[in-house]
């Protein structure tokens, strides 16, 4: 026979809660159990643990009293801490049996959208329904009924009717002869209207075929016959869209080769790498890494020749007889953006000038009243004197 636990095991013995949570010396909890200290050699390892009596009464208690709870109310009592509780889970709450009708209940139990009253003795008004006498007092039994006011009693009948016959309706008749019968005015006349002048417009006969009904029809050409070509729902399951596609062939499966970006991630492009060094991995090439695309940046070579190195001094580029006003001098680079000083005939320094672009003047001054206007063309590889003044004719130009 089922044992009922009306009294949980333990209930005046010796007892200690035992923890839900991991507990960080190996005791027993809920979450682990009896870990494995428990079944070391206690002979012979130190952390081995004895299973402890009040431990032991402490689990037999939790789990006889949740079960007599269960046996003596049908279900689990009602508790914050079993939220939330799941879509028709039962609980007792308060002397009364409830459902839960909605997912994820966080609710007390109480009547309305969040629980159901589940009892074997309901109401008719609690389910809200007529009961036996209620029903006999508002209903009439089950009949076929003709709604009150829907037709004449036999008493009214013959009042108001007279036997059915072939009879002339009352009313005020001419004679025989002074009238158009029915048939005879049908032929002679046509029933008043606007009529449009004969020949006006088309009969319906005429028009039936003439015309087509009014609809949305597509312009004339030539059209296959139905069934000699896809319908577009034919085509859009049978085709895919026009595009660039991969061609035919036997391809890997997905997951079995690397994705472009997992390649561009993984390795760079073939070509022709600077040699590793002593400081990197044995091989015959650079690492990989981000470099410049070959083109994209100038070689040593090319810059060594388009600009001048920075060694904090200044660079003589023109030393020639000396321009005046309209002449040029030719530069070996573009010094646009540069800073520039020029010496006169004289042996005299003029002041620094940078010109930032092409045929922008600038004015510069040598000794204690020569100046000259100067400015750079050809994309600043042309030096010419604009006019000049006193005794200020350029015959070195030096960059900074």
């Amino acid at each position: 026979m089922t044992k009922i636990f009306k009294t949980p095991f333990a209930a005046q013995g010796d007892k200690v809660a035992i923890p839900n949570e991991v507990q960080p010396d190996g005791a027993v909890s809920y979450t682990q159990g009896y870990g494995y200290d428990y079944e070391r050699d206690q002979n012979t390892d130190p952390a081995a643990k004895d299973i402890e009596r009040e431990k032991m009464n402490g689990i037999f208690h939790d789990i006889t009293e949740a079960v007599g709870e269960m046996q003596t109310f049908g279900a689990a009592q009602w508790t914050v801490e079993a939220q939330p509780y799941p879509l028709r889970g039962l609980v007792y709450h308060k002397q009364k049996l409830w459902q839960s009708r909605i997912e994820n209940n966080k609710e007390e139990p109480t009547a309305g959208n969040a629980w159901i009253e589940l009892k074997a003795d309901l109401t008719a008004g609690e389910v809200g329904a007529y009961n036996k006498e209620e029903a006999n007092q508002r209903f009439q039994p089950l009949g076929n009924y003709t709604p009150a006011g829907h037709s004449y009693s036999k008493e009214e009948s013959d009042t108001r009717f007279q036997p059915k016959g072939n009879y002339q309706p009352t009313g005020n008749y001419s004679l025989k002869g002074e009238s158009y019968l029915k048939s005879e005015s049908d032929v002679k006349y046509q029933p008043m209207g606007n009529y449009l002048t004969a020949g006006y417009s088309y009969s319906k006969d005429e028009s039936d075929g003439r015309f087509q009904p009014k609809g949305n029809y597509a312009p004339t050409g030539n059209y296959a016959m139905k069934g000699e070509s896809y319908t577009r729902p034919e085509s859009d399951n049978k085709y895919q869209p026009k595009g660039s596609y991969q061609p035919a062939g036997n391809y890997a499966v997905r997951g079995e080769s690397y994705t472009k970006r997992e390649s561009d991630d993984k390795y760079q492009p073939r070509g022709n790498y600077q040699p590793a060094g002593s400081y990197q991995p044995k091989g015959n090439y650079q690492p990989a890494g981000n470099y410049a695309v070959r083109g994209e940046c100038y070689t040593r070579g090319e810059s060594d020749n388009r600009y001048l190195k920075s060694r904090g001094g200044t660079t003589l580029v023109y030393n020639g007889p000396g321009i005046t006003d309209g002449q040029a001098a030719s530069l070996s680079q573009d010094y646009r953006g540069r800073f520039m000083f020029f010496q006169d005939a004289d042996g005299d320094y003029t002041t620094l000038a940078i010109f930032p672009e092409d045929w922008a003047t600038m004015g510069v001054t040598s000794g204690s009243n020569g100046y000259a206007h100067l400015r750079l063309e050809n994309n600043g590889r042309t030096l010419r004197c604009v006019y000049q003044g006193s005794n200020a004719k350029v015959s070195k130009v030096w960059v900074l």
